[in-house]
């Protein structure tokens, strides 16, 4: 019987260099969020969005502001080389402060083409 042995290893900087990360926009499946707040109130809204694979969670948001209008996009990020191939939903929490009173709009992007939009009024 013969055996082998075959033993690797890697420096720290090999192992950084072989690792899996990416990042990608995200489409949001739906938000849980009040229609009422407060000027300088922090306003908690519930977002969920999906991933495309097990090593997906949430990068950060990118705002586009237009006076009281935002469109919000999920910025998802992939650390790792070998992930899951189940599609799973994502939650995380997006915080809005507005710093004057009225009505806002906050269009989270849902496709290409389409937004699921949280009305505010803020007092």
């Amino acid at each position: 019987m013969i055996i082998f042995e075959l033993l690797l290893s890697c420096s720290n900087d090999q192992a950084k260099d072989n690792q899996c990360i990416s990042s990608k926009i995200e489409y949001v499946t739906s938000i849980n969020s009040p229609t009422t707040g407060i000027v300088n109130e922090m306003i908690n809204i519930e977002v969920n969005f999906r991933v495309f694979n097990g090593c997906g969670e949430f990068g950060k948001f990118i705002v586009t502001e237009n006076g009281n209008s935002r469109v919000i996009e999920v910025e998802a990020k992939y650390v790792g080389c070998i992930c899951t191939q189940d599609i799973p939903i994502r939650t995380t929490n997006y915080v809005f402060k507005a710093s004057q009173a009225g009505e806002y709009e906050l269009n989270f992007r849902s496709s290409p083409t389409e937004f699921i939009t949280a009305s505010l009024t803020i007092n």
